[in-house]
């Protein structure tokens, strides 16, 4: 059996190689030589150099989908609440080359074979946004009728979409967070219930 410590220290080592090599640049000698095990080591660890890219894409998104969580607070409005996390999350993604590829697509054609659970792991990534819609709901912020699951779907392409419009509109953080307020005031105004 692996020691668990070694598996940790193989994980961060490949995540460093495949955020700054990306996938096929990184060799699985690097990355034992780095983690400081032996190649076998890592093969008893993953079954493949794809399984091992796929448990670092996962690990990264279950982490930035829990820190994101971590700041929802129940007795905050959640119109406040859905603007603060989606641009925490946006930030995060913007922060980590893994996971911008997972959102935006991009992994989908470097390990094609993995297509189903690369969804799988963006739909990690909009646990939180979930949550707070489901908040709003019952807060009676957000229309009873809402279908979460869907509207998180929305939320997440609309930030994909500022991911991928960024270069050509924003210049700076400030632009960045108006441009990211503009867009959800537009969901905001769909998901209020009306008086």
């Amino acid at each position: 059996m692996l020691d668990p410590k070694k598996k940790v220290r193989i994980l961060g080592a490949a995540t460093d190689m495949f955020a700054r090599y990306g996938f096929k640049k990184s060799s699985i000698d690097e990355i034992a030589t780095t983690a400081g095990v032996g190649k076998g080591t890592v093969y008893l660890a993953f079954d493949s150099k794809e399984d091992l890219f796929y448990q670092v894409v996962h690990r990264e998104i279950r982490v930035c989908a829990a820190q994101v969580s971590e700041r929802i607070d129940p007795r905050k409005p959640a119109d406040e609440l859905l603007v603060s996390c989606s641009l925490d999350t946006l930030e995060r993604i913007e922060a980590q080359p893994l996971l911008r590829d997972l959102v935006l697509g991009r992994l989908d054609r470097v390990v094609p074979m993995w297509r189903k659970e690369l969804e799988d792991l963006r739909a990690i990534g909009r646990l939180p946004t979930v949550e707070v819609l489901e908040l709003g709901v019952r807060q009676g912020a957000f229309r009873s009728d809402l279908e979460v699951e869907q509207v998180a779907r929305i939320v997440q392409d609309m930030q994909i979409a500022g991911l991928l419009l960024q270069p050509r509109f924003v210049r700076s953080e400030d632009d960045q967070r108006r441009l990211g307020l503009i867009w959800l005031d537009l969901v905001l105004n769909g998901l209020m219930t009306r008086d």
